[in-house]
């Protein structure tokens, strides 16, 4: 493969040299970059400007340095990141109790650090610049291993995945189940780099790669999507019933209006087993706002309401544990059945950092004091995928739903369906709800088993395992929905081998990173 770029001080071999563009036009086209992906992701879901998103970063990568490079995509990052996170400042200061100067300096601090990323794979651009086969097929695999740590370093942030803009393209996120999302990431990524490739140097080598494997996805996809068991009406039936109370955060533990948020579950519950002949009623993330068997009266009611409604019950609710003698809370999920009580228990386990606790505590002492809000929750120690008959409940808490991993450590151990209990009250009427909803879709596809998402103030939904929508709620409702769930798939190459193909594109990356150092050593 010819170069693809002339090296710099050099006039290019194809023409005549051109300057070098001004250094705000540099900063316009990572600041493009920046805002063309956060408008890949929902609210605005305009998918397919992904697949061009990075072009105008990548762009700049021969006129700059190695450092400069980093800086764009530094720029480029924190743009992204501060426009797809705003939501973050409106959380800490209004339930974290921080002045919005505060807020902003929280925000501004979580994005420079995932702006890290972009200026990693910005920087390994330009070090590649002089070796063409790299370049074309290298960035791929280096973005998705800068997209593996991130999700594991730090207890992990896989928020904005690249692949996730792709989720209303459901023949083509089917691969999930044995790339996960970082196969999506991957292509996407690579069809950035053939399209730069192709406009500029009419090499379209890359962007025939692309379309082949592209087309490899739709196929596999497609096939998924006709063959797969979306359909309900199994020999092991089951309906769902999910309640959505609505209940607004800034009121939900006023111990006044404790009795007003059960008198709203009841109610609701009792008006859909009344519609529906149901095998469970789901309550989202601590739907009910008191310590399960400490306090006696809302423990006694909530017994008496499982009773009239004569039908299993998964809640969210808090719960205490002793750690050394001191009592700890717990984020908890129950799953209740009547005439038996509780029959199954599960603690999350992906506590939410500055939350439910705060990390490096002997560091960060100071966090406590500004963040009011921040709990000192103790994590749970394992998944407990818990039975109901014939089926068994796989939970996941909150944004324990955008981590693969916890979703197939409960397929492992024989889960047949994901019940995602959250609170998304926190994030108002932002793009938060909107983009946790769709993560939450690919574990659905990822592992081939229905998926239940119940949360307070929406979006509640029923996934089939194709990712399928079969019914949802919308955002600020109060109601309800059921649904009968379709059968789980057989198990998947992804949840047998996790994320294989992210170690593989982390291994190849490592590879010709060391490979690069050792030959540029012995070259004089």
């Amino acid at each position: 493969m010819r170069r693809l770029f002339p090296r710099r001080n050099h006039p290019p071999s194809h023409g005549p040299r051109t300057a070098s563009p001004h250094p705000g036009a540099l900063a316009l086209a990572a600041i493009s970059t920046g805002l063309f992906l956060s408008a890949s992701f929902p609210k605005l879901s305009w998918y397919p400007l992904a697949w061009i998103a990075w072009v105008p970063l990548l762009w700049t990568i021969p006129h700059v340095s190695p450092g400069g490079a980093f800086r764009l995509g530094f720029l480029a990052g924190l743009v992204h990141a501060g426009t797809t996170l705003y939501w973050i400042a409106y959380v800490v200061q209004r339930y974290g109790g921080l002045p919005l100067p505060v807020a902003l300096s929280v925000l501004l601090l979580l994005c420079a650090y995932l702006a890290l990323y972009p200026a990693a794979f910005a920087w390994i651009a330009r070090r590649w610049l002089s070796r063409p086969a790299w370049w074309a097929w290298g960035l791929a695999p280096a973005w998705v291993a800068l997209e593996w740590v991130r999700a594991h370093l730090f207890t992990g942030f896989p928020w904005t995945q690249l692949g996730y803009t792709q989720t209303p393209l459901l023949p083509l996120i089917q691969v999930a189940d044995v790339t996960g999302v970082y196969g999506v990431s991957w292509l996407v990524v690579q069809a950035n780099a053939a399209v730069l490739i192709g406009w500029r140097f009419k090499n379209i080598r890359p962007a025939l790669a692309v379309f082949l494997c592209a087309g490899v996805a739709l196929a596999y996809g497609s096939w998924r999507l006709q063959t797969g068991n979306d359909a309900a009406g199994t020999a092991e039936e089951f309906r769902v019933g999910l309640v959505q109370g609505n209940i607004d955060q800034s009121v939900k533990w006023d111990p006044a209006y404790q009795a007003k948020t059960l008198d709203t579950y009841e109610e609701l519950s009792r008006q859909l087993v009344r519609r529906n002949r149901l095998d469970l009623v789901v309550w989202p993330e601590t739907a009910a706002p008191f310590f399960y068997d400490m306090e006696a009266g809302p423990t006694a009611r909530l017994h008496e309401t499982l009773e009239a409604l004569k039908t299993p019950l998964l809640v969210g609710i808090p719960g205490v544990v002793r750690v050394e003698g001191a009592p700890k809370l717990q984020n908890q999920a129950l799953l209740l059945e009547p005439s038996r009580g509780v029959t199954g228990r599960y603690s999350k386990r992906h506590l939410v950092p500055f939350g439910e606790y705060v990390p490096l505590k002997k560091v960060l002492f100071f966090v406590e004091k500004l963040v009011a809000a921040a709990g000192d929750f103790q994590p749970g120690k394992e998944p407990a995928a818990l039975p109901l008959g014939r089926h068994v409940l796989g939970v996941l808490i909150c944004y324990e739903a955008i981590f693969p991993e916890l979703a197939r450590d409960e397929v492992r151990r024989g889960a047949t369906v994901l019940v995602n209990l959250t609170n998304d009250a926190w994030f108002g009427d932002s793009s938060a709800p909107y983009q946790h909803k769709e993560m939450a879709r690919w574990r659905a596809v990822e592992f081939r088993v229905p998926f239940v998402r119940c949360a307070n103030t929406g979006i509640s939904a029923v996934f089939a395992p194709s990712g399928k929508t079969l019914a949802d709620l919308p955002l600020n409702t109060r109601g309800t929905l059921s649904a009968t769930l379709p059968s789980p798939g057989p198990i998947t190459f992804y949840a047998r081998f996790g994320d294989l193909f992210a170690w593989l594109c982390t291994l190849t990356t490592a590879t010709l990173g060391v490979y690069g150092a050792l030959r540029n050593r012995r070259t004089p």
